[in-house]
């Protein structure tokens, strides 16, 4: 057997994950969502001697996990068609 051997610009250890734990990677978009933006508005409420700010930055955080989620499921990887 023959090893195809990889492109010029493309390492040969990378793995590419399955496409079968895309509907996890969403909760990972959204969790991650709502703990980045969780903490600046954590840190917005200690500046501004305020405590609402995180309140409000918690679901904007799940918004913009959820879109940023559906954008990677609607265009996919730009190396989605490679095979592992």
């Amino acid at each position: 057997m023959s090893k195809k051997m990889p492109d010029a610009g493309q390492p040969d250890h990378v793995v590419i994950p399955p496409t079968a734990n895309a509907g996890k990677l969403d909760y990972t978009y959204i969790i991650g969502g709502i703990l980045l933006w969780g903490l600046i508005g954590w840190g917005l409420d200690f500046l501004l001697q305020s405590s609402w700010i995180v309140f409000a930055a918690l679901p904007i955080g799940a918004a913009c996990g959820y879109f940023l989620a559906r954008h990677y499921q609607r265009h996919g990887r730009p190396d989605s068609d490679q095979k592992q």
